[in-house]
C-alpha cells in the first residue's frame, strides 16, 4: 500500500525568497542525473539555514547490528543561507526527505516524492518547519523471547529500543502519515508493521501493537454524509473493497485466512470474506462495527495480515440474528451447484435454490462482488418458507433490463410481503398482505404517491421498511414515499415460498425480473433512514466512504 504526499504549503508571509541558485549540496551535480530541490523556512518566515537534510527511500528501515540488512543508499546535505537544498544523482524510486533543525530543535518537515529515469530536477517548492510530533506505544513482547525489540519508522532514521515493559516513545518526528515497524527476537527476525499512523504536532499519538500479524493498515469510514442526526448505529456491517492498488496480495495467505480486523484499541471485530481472489487481486469483506456515533464523523478500524493462518471469516457473527438479520444472500455462489447452494449468511436456514434454467454463466460481476443474472423468462430463486410477523426491512441491489412483463417481482412471499416494480405506473412498490386477500402499502395507501421510474442498466439500491405503522420506500438511500398509518402486520404462517426474481401465483411462476440482482436482505426490524443511507453509501459501486488512508 503506497502512500505519497507532497507538501507544498502556501505560506502567508515569506520574508525571504527561495531560489535554486547556489544551493548547498549542488557541487559535483550534473544536469544529466536526477535531482530534487526545495526551500525550508523557520516558523517566523526566516530561512532555516544549516538544517540537516536526510533523504531515504520510503521503504528504508534503520537496523541495529543484530538485525542488520544490506545497506540502502542514502544522501545527506544541509540547507544553505537561504534555507534551500539540492540533491542530485538520485536513482529512480520513491523517497522521503526530512529536514531537521538540529541546532535549535525548533522542528522538522517531511517531503515525499517519486522520481523516474528522466534525468530531471524536481522542484518540491517551499515549506516551513513545524514542531515535532510524538508517537508512543505498547507492544506485546513474547515471553519466550529474551532478546530486544526495536521500533523504527520506515523511510526515516529513527530506531528506539522497547523497554522491559513493552513501552516505547519517539518524540522528534516530522508531521505526516508514517509506517511504524517493530523488529526483534532472539532466534529470528520478527517484524510487525502499523501503516499510516497519523503523527501530528498537536497531539501525541498512542498505538497498541498486539498479535502476531506482520502487516497492519488503518481503514477509515467517513460517516458524515449519512447525516446520522444525533442517532447511534450499532452492529452495522460495513463493506470493505480493495484491490492490488491498495493491497499487496502476495503478503497475505492465498485464501485470506490470515486476515483479521480490530478496533483502534485492539478489540477484535467480526468479519466475513465474501470474495478473496488471489488471481485477479480483488477482495470484498464485511466487517461488523459495534457503534457508530453521530458526533464522530470518522470511524477508524485496523486490518492485520501476514501472521498466523487461522480462518476467522464468519458471516453469522456479522449478520447476527440478535440484531434483526433473518436472511442475507450475497448471491455470489454458482447457481447450478444444487439445492441450497445460495447461502443465507445469517446462520438461519433459508438457503436459496436456483431454478433449473440457471447455469454457472448466470453468476456475473455485480454491485458487490458476484451476483445473479435473471433471464426474465424462467429464472427464479426459492429461499424456503420465511414468515414475517411484525416490523421488517426488505432490500436488494438491481440492475434492470427491459422485460416484456408488466410487473417485475424482486422479492415476494405470496400472501405475505413483496418488493417489486410496476411498469404500468412506472414506479417501485412495497406492500404486505394483512390476510389472504387484503394488501396494504405503496401505492394504495399513499396520499400523494410518487412514481419512481427505474433507470435501466444502472445499479439501484432498494429498501422498504415497515415500523408497525407505515411502510417507507427508499431508493439509493433516500426516502421517496411513505404510506398512511396501516398498523396491520404482515400475514404470516403461510406455506408459500420466498422467491427472488419471479412470482408463484396459483401454481404458476410469472412476473419475472430481467437483469442482475445482488445482496438481498430480509430483516425483522425496521431500519432507520440513517442505517439505510449508510448501507447505500458504503455498498454503492465506486464508494468513497471507506478509505485505506486519511488524506
Amino acid at each position: 500500500m503506497k502512500h505519497l504526499w507532497l507538501i507544498l504549503s502556501s505560506l502567508p508571509a515569506l520574508f525571504f525568497a527561495c531560489s535554486p541558485g547556489d544551493i548547498a549540496g549542488s557541487k559535483g551535480g550534473s544536469e544529466t542525473t536526477n535531482g530534487v530541490y526545495a526551500c525550508v523556512l523557520n516558523p517566523d518566515g526566516k530561512p532555516a539555514a544549516g538544517s540537516a537534510v536526510r533523504m531515504r527511500k520510503t521503504d528504508y528501515v534503520s537496523q541495529p547490528s543484530l538485525l542488520a540488512k544490506k545497506t540502502i543508499d542514502r544522501k545527506e546535505v544541509t540547507t544553505d543561507s537561504t534555507g534551500s537544498f539540492l540533491i542530485t544523482g538520485i536513482d529512480p524510486g520513491e523517497y522521503y526527505i526530512e529536514v531537521n533543525d538540529t541546532a535549535t530543535r525548533s522542528g522538522a518537515v517531511l517531503f515525499s516524492f517519486a522520481i523516474g529515469n528522466n534525468k530531471d530536477t524536481l522542484d518540491l517548492g517551499s515549506d516551513s518547519l513545524r514542531p515535532y510530533a510524538v508517537i508512543k506505544g505498547q507492544i506485546d513482547t513474547d515471553s519466550t523471547e529474551s532478546s530486544h525489540f526495536f521500533v523504527q519508522i520506515k523511510g526515516l532514521e529513527r530506531l528506539v529500543e522497547v523497554d522491559t515493559n513493552g513501552s516505547f516513545i519517539i518524540n522528534d518526528l516530522p508531521e505526516g502519515f508514517l509506517d511504524v515497524v517493530i523488529s526483534g527476537g532472539s532466534t529470528s527476525v520478527k517484524e510487525r508493521e502499523l501503516k499510516n499512523v497519523k503523527a501530528s504536532s498537536d497531539d501525541t499519538v498512542t498505538v497498541k501493537i498486539s498479535g502476531s500479524s506482520v502487516y497492519w493498515e488503518y481503514i477509515y469510514l467517513n460517516t458524515s454524509s449519512a447525516r446520522l442526526s444525533g442517532s447511534t448505529i450499532t452492529g452495522f456491517p460495513v463493506l470493505i473493497r480493495f484491490n492490488s492498488s491498495f493491497f499487496n496480495f502476495e503478503e497475505a495467505d492465498p485464501e485470506g485466512d490470515d486476515i483479521l480486523f480490530t478496533k483502534a484499541d485492539g478489540t477484535a471485530l467480526p468479519f466475513e470474506i465474501e470474495q478473496w481472489d488471489n488471481v485477479t487481486e480483488n477482495a470484498v469483506i464485511w466487517v461488523k462495527l459495534d457503534t457508530i456515533s453521530a458526533n464522530r464523523a470518522e470511524y477508524c478500524i485496523v486490518m492485520k495480515w501476514g501472521g498466523k493462518e487461522e480462518k476467522r471469516s464468519n458471516g453469522a457473527a456479522v449478520f447476527d440474528t440478535a440484531n434483526g438479520f433473518v436472511g442475507v444472500w450475497h448471491l455470489n455462489e454458482d447457481p447450478s451447484s444444487g439445492t441450497g447452494s445460495l447461502k443465507n449468511r445469517t446462520g438461519n436456514r433459508y438457503h436459496g435454490t436456483a431454478g433449473r434454467s440457471m447455469k454457472s454463466s448466470n453468476s456475473v460481476e455485480a454491485a458487490i462482488g458476484k451476483g445473479l443474472w435473471f433471464n426474465g423468462t424462467t429464472d427464479t430463486v426459492n429461499a424456503g418458507v420465511l414468515n414475517l410477523e411484525g416490523d421488517y426491512t426488505l432490500s436488494c441491489w438491481i440492475k434492470a433490463e427491459k422485460s416484456p412483463w408488466s410487473n417485475w417481482r424482486l422479492i415476494i412471499k405470496e400472501t405475505s410481503y413483496t418488493l417489486w416494480y410496476d411498469t404500468v405506473f412506472h414506479g417501485f412498490r412495497s406492500e404486505h398482505f394483512v390476510d389472504t386477500f387484503t394488501w396494504h402499502g405503496i401505492y394504495q395507501d399513499c396520499d400523494n404517491s410518487n412514481p419512481c421510474p427505474v433507470t435501466l442498466d444502472t445499479w439501484t439500491y432498494l429498501a422498504s421498511t415497515y415500523d408497525g405503522n407505515r411502510i417507507h420506500l427508499y431508493i439509493n438511500g433516500e426516502l421517496v414515499d411513505s404510506t398512511r398509518n396501516i398498523s396491520l402486520n404482515p400475514h404470516s404462517n403461510t406455506d408459500n415460498p420466498l422467491l427472488f426474481g419471479g412470482r408463484l401465483y396459483k401454481g404458476e411462476i410469472s412476473e419475472f425480473f430481467k437483469g442482475v440482482m445482488d445482496e438481498v436482505r430480509i430483516e425483522k426490524k425496521a431500519r432507520s433512514a440513517e442505517w439505510i443511507k449508510l448501507c447505500y453509501l458504503s455498498q454503492q459501486p465506486g464508494s468513497k466512504i471507506v478509505r485505506f488512508r486519511n488524506k
